[in-house]
């Protein structure tokens, strides 16, 4: 995780001042500035286009009985870039305009898409539910209905469920996700 880490906030803007800086020795700093403001402004408008076409689609497929899982992907993919072409920089502003632009959005969703395959296949992948989020503060004051082990759905306080993932492709080449949830006894706990 270190090296992850280190790389987001030490080696990308780094990477990025040496770029602005290059950048603005040779065509001058008010330009390099315009630059980085006409790419925050197209990329904004871009990723509401493109976040919107999503949107439309998803709701089209669920209309329609199917899973959008890939949309989905690629809706995370478009918010990503949008942030990504907010962030002054010009490695980030190619980023992002990677993740948003439809062609190379797609290649990343499908790459996504497999390391989530393969973590499903490995059992890498898990999820856990929780019936209870203890005793915090919360806005309904001292009637919260989730504290002091009270929970407003009627199950037990905690549950785990073990799950099974199986990835096929059906006749109409649409991609389909099946899950079977198994709760654990609480003796298993």
């Amino acid at each position: 995780m270190f090296p992850i880490f280190f790389l987001l906030f030490t080696a990308v803007p780094a990477i990025e001042l040496y770029l602005l800086f290059t950048v603005g020795a040779q065509i001058g700093a008010l330009n390099t500035i315009f630059i980085i403001i006409a790419t925050g402004i197209v990329g904004a408008a871009l990723a509401k286009a493109q976040g919107l076409s999503l949107i439309y689609q998803v709701q089209h497929d669920l209309n329609q009985g199917k899973v959008p899982a890939t949309k989905i992907i690629e809706g995370f993919s478009v918010f990503g870039g949008g942030l990504l072409l907010l962030t002054p920089g010009f490695a980030t502003d190619i980023l992002g305009f990677c993740m948003i632009i439809p062609g190379t959005r797609h290649i990343m969703a499908a790459f996504i898409k497999r390391m989530f395959m393969r973590g499903i296949e490995k059992g890498n992948l898990q999820f856990n539910f929780f019936g209870n989020m203890g005793n915090q503060q919360s806005p309904f004051g001292n009637n919260n209905p989730f504290s002091q082990g009270q929970n407003p759905f009627g199950q037990n306080q905690y549950e785990s469920y073990e799950a099974e993932f199986e990835y096929k492709e059906d006749n109409n080449d649409q991609n389909v996700i099946s899950v079977d949830f198994e709760k654990k006894d609480e003796k298993d706990l």
